[in-house]
């Protein structure tokens, strides 16, 4: 059907140029002086058939012709190539099937996106539950290490009353025991002064062996005596190696105002809301709970997290044997950089004691 109707419009648009181009042909020969409107001529292939239907004919008379021609020529060039065509089948097949295509898009569409929905609420309540519960599981550990901190304050207290009432006893008894003999030897001196000088020399002697005995006697109740922790639950954050005054205030911030509650703090919340990172927010809570054992002081915990112990339970699960071991090597290590004098290494009665005190 368009291969028709151009071959119509090409036709009919040859045949208005041809009349158009008569019709300016016609015109030369009007304005020409020596013909004029009356001259009589036959144009060439129209002139002989038009001649032979109605006759000769003048000038004026062909240019009428040809003009109307020409609009008549001109006018169903128009109406053909812009009359309306019957819609193509095919073309309307095509349609109807992309039509169809479109419509299984969308209900294709409306599927994914329905699945889509229902997929992230899933993973949404999946999540909820998720964090739901590693809240439980993050308050039950910390209820659990608050037991376990304040079992081990107990414990110490008791075995420090105890230790302080044995050892204040011993000390009361021999106490009385060298008063007495000192002013039985004082009174026996001031009796025996005025023999000569030989015994005021021997109660010199004596005094000073009772002055040695004294320092002897503190030095044995010095020892006697429980170690106290070098960090307790109660203390400023910033008393932990690491922990600076604006490290400080960024843990104050958040709600952790003591070393107990850094402790039992959440790590990737302090990664989260601090400077420092998730594997160090463990390591300072791992050197806290080392420090609150009796006779840890800031070297041991560090060498303690480096022989990878950071916890009470663990340090009480240690063999003293590999665990000293471990520590002999890393305080190797310390005293090569210069980071603790050479007697400062710790002894295995010290580990054994920071074993037998994570225990207890």
């Amino acid at each position: 059907m368009p291969v028709k109707r151009g071959v119509a419009v090409w036709i009919s648009g040859f045949l208005t140029f041809t009349a158009a181009l008569s019709s300016f042909g016609t015109v030369l020969y009007l304005i020409d002086e020596t013909k004029g409107p009356n001259f009589i001529f036959r144009p060439y292939l129209l002139g002989d058939i038009l001649g032979a239907l109605i006759g000769d004919l003048t000038v004026e008379n062909y240019l009428w012709i040809f003009l109307t021609a020409t609009f008549i020529f001109l006018g169903l060039t128009c109406f053909i190539a812009y009359r309306k065509l019957p819609p193509d089948p095919d073309i309307v097949k095509m349609f109807v099937k992309v039509g169809g295509n479109l419509a299984a898009f969308k209900k294709t569409q409306e599927a994914t996106a329905t699945e889509l929905a229902e997929n992230i609420e899933n993973n949404r309540k999946t999540s909820r539950n998720l964090f739901e519960k590693v809240d439980t599981n993050l308050e039950e550990a910390k209820k659990e290490t608050l037991a376990v901190m304040e079992k081990q304050e107990k414990t110490i207290q008791k075995v420090r009353r105890d230790m302080v009432s044995t050892v204040e006893t011993k000390v009361g008894e021999t106490r009385g025991e060298m008063l007495g003999a000192l002013k039985k030897q004082e009174a026996t001196m001031r009796e025996v002064g005025h023999i000569s000088k030989q015994g005021a020399s021997t109660l010199m002697e004596q005094r000073a062996q009772l002055e040695d005995m004294r320092i002897r006697l503190e030095k044995i109740e010095e020892k006697m005596m429980l170690p106290q922790p070098r960090l307790k639950s109660q203390d400023n954050p910033e008393e932990i190696k690491g922990i600076g005054p604006r490290l400080g205030e960024e843990l104050r911030a958040m709600g952790i105002t003591n070393v107990g509650e850094l402790i039992v703090a959440d790590p990737d919340l302090i990664d989260e809301k601090t400077r420092v990172s998730r594997d160090m927010a463990v390591r300072l809570q791992a050197t806290a709970q080392l420090r609150m054992i009796p006779g840890v002081d800031e070297n041991d915990a560090e060498m303690l997290v480096d022989a990878e112990v950071t916890s009470l339970r663990e340090l009480a699960d240690q063999d003293l044997v590999q665990l000293g071991r471990k520590i002999k090597e890393i305080a190797k290590t310390y005293v090569e950089e210069g980071r603790i004098p050479e007697d400062e290494k710790p002894t295995i009665e010290e580990i054994s004691s920071w074993i037998r005190m994570a225990k207890s």
